[in-house]
């Protein structure tokens, strides 16, 4: 059940079965010629939404729409916010819940950057260090990754997301299916990270369908499915 839809007096009522809540955390982010902007907000809400009807005693948090982006910090369309933004916002967000009674959360993000991870791990960690807490924090596209029939050196905008947008979201897919690589700059420290993803993907697109993107959609949720228990 989404929290955003319950009444007060509807939420506090659940608090007390002790639920796990859900917090999807989306990103507006550049994804190549042919995705939304919102690829990786569809994602998760889709597979937390999916995850809630199988499990009992499951809450969905409002979703949050941004998080810390580099590659694609300057290309068009991109709304990030600062790392330190980012985890001040999550911690606040876990203890708006733990202050209400929650005691078990899971973050399940559709953006997987480096920092922008590192930033949700920080707000965890720092919470569990104070609270007595169960905190589990992860992406979906690291579940995703491990999907069997991956090309090698998929990733952003890639075979998978493209095939599971296609699922989701077919109508905001575009016919385009580019394909591009990662440019490594090796130790070198570069002002644009952009320059990294020169044509804004990473993997080849061309065989990704809605079929496989039903099929990794699945995937993913059986196994969050289990992690829950």
């Amino acid at each position: 059940m989404r929290i955003d839809e319950m009444t007060a007096i509807q939420f506090c009522k659940a608090v007390e079965n002790d639920p796990l809540v859900i917090i999807p955390l989306g990103a507006t982010e550049s994804h190549g010629p042919h995705l939304p902007l919102g690829t990786d907000t569809f994602q998760p809400e889709y597979i937390i939404a999916e995850v809630a009807k199988r499990c009992k005693n499951v809450l969905i948090a409002p979703t949050l729409p941004y998080g810390q982006h580099s590659t694609a910090r300057n290309v068009p369309g991109t709304m990030d916010i600062s790392f330190d933004t980012l985890r001040a916002v999550i911690w606040d967000l876990l203890n708006a819940l733990m202050r209400h009674g929650i005691r078990r959360m899971m973050i399940i993000s559709g953006h997987a950057g480096t920092s922008h991870m590192v930033a949700v791990t920080e707000a965890c960690r720092e919470v569990a260090e104070e609270y007595d807490v169960d905190i589990t924090f992860f992406s979906d596209f690291q579940i995703a990754d491990g999907y069997k029939d991956v090309p090698k050196g998929d990733g952003h905008a890639g075979f998978i997301e493209t095939s599971r947008m296609m699922h989701i979201r077919p109508e905001l897919v575009g016919a385009e299916r580019p394909k591009g690589s990662y440019k490594s700059f090796g130790f070198k420290v570069i002002g644009d990270a952009s320059e990294c993803m020169p044509e804004g993907v990473v993997g080849d697109t061309k065989n990704s369908s809605a079929e496989h993107g039903k099929n990794i959609n699945e995937f993913i949720i059986k196994e969050i499915v289990r992690m829950i228990g």
